[in-house]
């Protein structure tokens, strides 16, 4: 299934569990809102457990002009940390997440004639809605162990594309290889899946696992269908790093109608703020709360 299959699915699936949720609003009641409005602050936040912490590690890998299919499976390692904000509506199933990634991203050309290769250290930030399917239960026990949830959302994504030459990374941008200028920061779109293991009132897990839809073809560097003429390159190191093939007859350097992606794929440990009294039973914490 390509992008953008993928992306239709995640929308549909956000707008067929936001249809059946908004008819079952479960603070929609007067009674409700009157015992709001004495909990205030940063007490409201704990009491009905709003606000969660997280941060993890996971793996990115590339996708773009410089592999094709499983060719594009070469992770490396990410860090990200971030938060989820539960919303009081469509029946308890929307959190907001916010969340900021660290990754690198690395390819080589499977083309042995083309003969190009990058690396890349770059930064995310993006705001998403995440979906689970089981509405947040206010009692522990009658929670699910595993929360399965979409998530769909926008945001930013830093790139800096390099290459080695002669020994040395340099940064590709600067040289405008293609002979044409691009920025730094791209929009993205990222959307995927995710599982919520929980297992305590303040500490759970996230598994998951998404696609990042940018908005720029340029993440390796490479976009266009031919070569920049050589001779028109003043600095030798630009006209190098434009041209690195082993073939002088290869001249399609990208696919300039398909833009550059990647995949993460991220394992996090989330902390809940909450100051529910947990019931003790014969020693047994857990059993009861609330």
């Amino acid at each position: 299934m390509n992008s953008k299959k993928s992306l239709l699915l995640v929308i549909g699936l956000v707008l067929l569990f936001c249809t059946e949720a908004s008819s079952q609003q479960r603070y929609g009641n007067v009674a409700s809102r009157v015992r709001s409005r004495h909990i205030k602050g940063f007490n409201r936040i704990e009491h009905y457990e709003l606000l969660t912490i997280y941060g993890g590690v996971g793996f990115a890998t590339y996708y773009g002009d410089l592999c094709e299919g499983f060719e594009c499976m070469k992770p490396r390692l990410n860090f990200g940390i971030g938060a989820l904000y539960r919303l009081p509506y469509f029946y308890e199933r929307i959190n907001i997440k916010t969340e900021l990634n660290y990754f690198r991203l690395f390819a080589k050309d499977y083309h042995e004639v083309r003969n190009l290769s990058f690396r890349s250290n770059n930064i995310e930030l993006y705001t998403s809605a995440m979906i689970s399917i089981f509405p947040y239960e206010k009692h522990f026990r009658r929670r699910t162990f595993i929360d399965p949830y979409v998530f769909i959302g926008v945001g930013l994504v830093y790139y800096q594309p390099q290459a080695e030459i002669n020994g040395e990374w340099v940064n590709l941008r600067p040289l405008q290889t293609e002979g044409k200028s691009y920025s730094s920061i791209s929009p993205m779109i990222p959307y995927g899946v995710g599982v919520r293991f929980n297992v305590d009132v303040n500490w759970n897990f996230l598994v998951e696992g998404g696609y990042r839809w940018t908005f720029t073809d340029y993440m390796d560097d490479v976009s266009g269908p031919v070569y920049k003429d050589p001779s028109t390159f003043s600095d030798p190191v630009a006209a190098q790093a434009s041209y690195r093939g082993t073939q002088a007859g290869m001249r399609t350097r990208g696919n300039p109608d398909k833009n550059d992606g990647y995949f993460m794929f991220n394992a996090r440990v989330t902390y809940t703020f909450s100051n529910s009294n947990v019931a003790k039973f014969r020693g047994k914490q857990h059993i009861l709360r609330k």
